[in-house]
């Protein structure tokens, strides 16, 4: 994550209006997409598919907590 001062980004209006609603402190801005939307469908996939956790986790270079979270997230109900 990269950090920066919003007075040199945004245009001092709208510098005045972020101070309106957030006086002080750090201030959060997520991103417009999920950019690992389409890895997570695959996950689920995989192990809906009973391909093995570890292997999933393997391939996806993440822990199979990781793995067990997005599926959580991520599976349909």
């Amino acid at each position: 994550m990269k950090y920066e001062n919003a007075a040199n980004i945004l245009p001092p209006e709208l510098l005045e209006e972020v101070r309106k609603h957030f006086p002080v402190g750090l201030l959060w801005v997520p991103q417009k997409v999920d950019l690992n939307l389409e890895r997570d469908e695959l996950i689920v996939m995989l192990v809906g598919k009973k391909v093995p956790v570890k292997e999933v986790a393997a391939l996806a270079k993440m822990t199979p907590r990781q793995v067990y979270r997005i599926i959580k997230k991520r599976a349909p109900k």
